[in-house]
């Protein structure tokens, strides 16, 4: 049995508006507060992604994870497990819409420290302007900076990067089956971890 615990790089993201208003600084006050736009766009998630206790299967294809419910999960590129013997940092890119068909959560990362995440049309994206820096885009289009992000490792509690806005995974495998499972990091009271899929391959 195989099973491994990875959590990505920070992942402080900001919503897309166009207004382009200085917030203020990206520090631990701001990180640990729950105004934080990263907190409360993922928290909206909650209502629309599939449900903790069940399981999605993936499909041959790596294309698609499909939940009983009907909501499935789509990878761009396809999904190759196990992840963590690519050899290179994962960029996650997907989207879940559910039963009824409505998009409710996607997730974009171009592989060079910029991120979009979306839940029902609120856009939070983490740019990296130049660096070290770090920039957080809110929803109505605040954003608030840090110019060295190794900073915010020294936030409280920070010192693991699953503390910190971003997204983790886990997998596992046993015998000829996997699964992987993903969460939204930095997201629950002050810090924690709110989850996205859970999803296995068919023996």
């Amino acid at each position: 049995m195989m099973s491994a615990l990875v959590f990505g790089t920070a992942q402080l993201a900001g919503c897309g508006g166009s207004s382009g208003k200085a917030g203020g600084s990206l520090d631990c006050t701001y990180l640990a507060s729950d105004t934080n736009c990263w907190k409360t766009t993922a928290a909206t998630a909650t209502a629309c992604l599939p449900a903790q206790s069940e399981v999605g299967t993936l499909s041959a294809d790596g294309k698609t994870c499909t939940y009983a419910s009907g909501d499935v999960v789509t990878f761009t590129p396809p999904l190759v497990l196990p992840v963590s013997n690519s050899g290179t940092t994962m960029t996650w890119n997907f989207a879940i819409t559910t039963g009824s068909g409505a998009t409710c959560l996607t997730y974009k990362d171009d592989g060079n420290g910029n991120v979009t995440l979306n839940v029902q049309g609120e856009t939070v994206k983490e740019t990296t302007p130049g660096g070290l820096g770090i920039t957080l885009t809110c929803p109505d289009g605040t954003s608030y900076s840090n110019s060295n992000a190794f900073n915010l490792l020294s936030c409280p509690d920070a010192s693991f990067l699953s503390s910190l806005p971003g997204v983790g995974y886990s997998e596992s495998s046993s015998g000829s089956s996997s699964s992987i499972s993903l969460s939204l990091t930095g997201v629950a009271g002050s810090y924690g971890s709110e989850p996205v899929f859970n999803c296995q391959t068919m023996p």
